[in-house]
């Protein structure tokens, strides 16, 4: 890391770290599923911490005692590419291990079957809005079973991959591991105004059309009580301990006033 973290910012990531070790061995050894929430006041340092879990995550970390997962894929999701594009420059501001090369905004170019290790993918919900590039085809696609091989149709506009299947593709690698952190997780989970982007964010957490649940959820806001909320009416999920960042420490560190 560039900058020394608070101790409170220490403590908080020795914690999700914790939860993200428990949460690894939940999927790989039962497939069991998972989730869990980091709540921090604003100028916390949210995105300091999130790229202190990464490099653990990635290339572990022996002041933690924590070994990397070498299969780490992680989904950044948003409602707001603005935002995205704010946090993943943070993160390379803040991080002296996790090159720019392994912060991946996803364009509607992107045609992978499966994320690679290692890095991070920022997606938001317009990318996975029903008019995308991205996942256009998904729904209407037609799937015949022949043989115990699934034959799909091409898709158009030269994707031979919709976003679905790259990451239902990643799921099912029994070499990968995926985590799905999402940011401001107060928002969208279950709003009337935001149904679009409820769905959106429903589906990635209980799956759709076939394609799995994330198995690991982390969600990050000041305000997580909606998120909180939702993961206990999603699909069946161990919940780990939520994460609680104490403001009065944080006000004590001079980096917020009130």
């Amino acid at each position: 890391m560039k900058f020394t973290l608070k101790d409170y910012q220490t403590d908080a990531v020795r914690d999700v770290l914790s939860n993200l070790s428990k949460a690894r061995k939940y999927w790989h050894n039962e497939t069991d599923k998972s989730s869990f929430s980091l709540t921090a006041v604003t100028g916390a340092g949210k995105t300091v911490m999130a790229a202190a879990v990464f490099e653990a995550l990635f290339h572990g970390n022996d002041d933690f005692e924590f070994d990397a997962d070498p299969g780490a894929v992680v989904i950044w999701f948003s409602d707001d590419p603005s935002l995205n594009e704010q946090t993943r420059f943070r993160i390379m501001e803040a991080s002296d291990r996790l090159a720019h090369t392994a912060l991946i905004p996803v364009e509607n170019t992107f045609n992978q079957a499966k994320f690679d290790a290692k890095k991070i993918y920022f997606l938001n919900t317009q990318k996975l809005g029903k008019n995308s590039l991205l996942v256009r085809g998904f729904d209407q696609e037609q799937i015949e079973i022949k043989a115990g091989a699934r034959l799909l149709e091409m898709r158009p506009d030269q994707h031979s991959f919709t976003i679905w299947d790259t990451i239902q593709n990643t799921i099912e690698d029994p070499d990968l591991t995926l985590y799905l952190l999402l940011d401001e997780a107060h928002r969208g989970m279950g709003t009337p105004a935001n149904a679009e982007k409820s769905t959106i964010v429903q589906r990635l957490i209980n799956g759709t059309n076939g394609v799995p649940g994330i198995p690991v959820v982390l969600g990050i806001s000041a305000t997580v009580k909606r998120f909180n909320d939702a993961m206990e009416l999603a699909e069946k999920r161990i919940s780990l301990p939520n994460v609680v960042v104490d403001s009065s420490k944080v006000q004590e560190s001079g980096l917020i006033k009130d």
